[in-house]
């Protein structure tokens, strides 16, 4: 079933780029100018605002399917990479603490230990 009108195909061109290749798309709109139902610089505009609609459309679904996979994950008790970073970042805070905590004493005694820790080989 073949689009009878250029407004016709420019629709079904502009539902299916999502799913299209700049090249394919590039050679069906090649196709009109070479029937001379487009001008050379109207299929290149034709081709560019399809390849943006197309890129607007696949940033809204990613956008979608990260937000929906980020609640699912909380919906199973899983970690995501915030979640992760903002752990690694707090380990990293207390270590420091507990390092200024046990002070320059313990970084001189052999093996770390602090005042008054019995290594299990003594």
């Amino acid at each position: 079933m073949a689009a009878q009108n250029p407004l016709e195909r420019t629709l079904l061109l502009a539902l299916g780029a999502a799913a299209l290749t700049r090249e394919r798309v590039q050679e069906v709109v090649d196709e009109v100018v070479r029937r001379g139902e487009l001008t050379r610089r109207e299929g290149k505009d034709l081709v560019d605002d399809l390849m943006e609609r197309a890129s607007d459309q696949g940033s809204g679904v990613r956008e979608r399917f990260d937000a929906n996979l980020q609640d699912l994950f909380r919906q199973w008790g899983l970690a995501t990479r915030g979640d992760w970073e903002e752990l690694n970042l707090k380990v990293a805070q207390l270590e420091h603490r507990l390092a200024l905590l046990e002070g320059p004493q313990a970084a001189k005694e052999p093996g770390g230990k602090a005042d008054g820790q019995v290594s299990s080989q003594e």
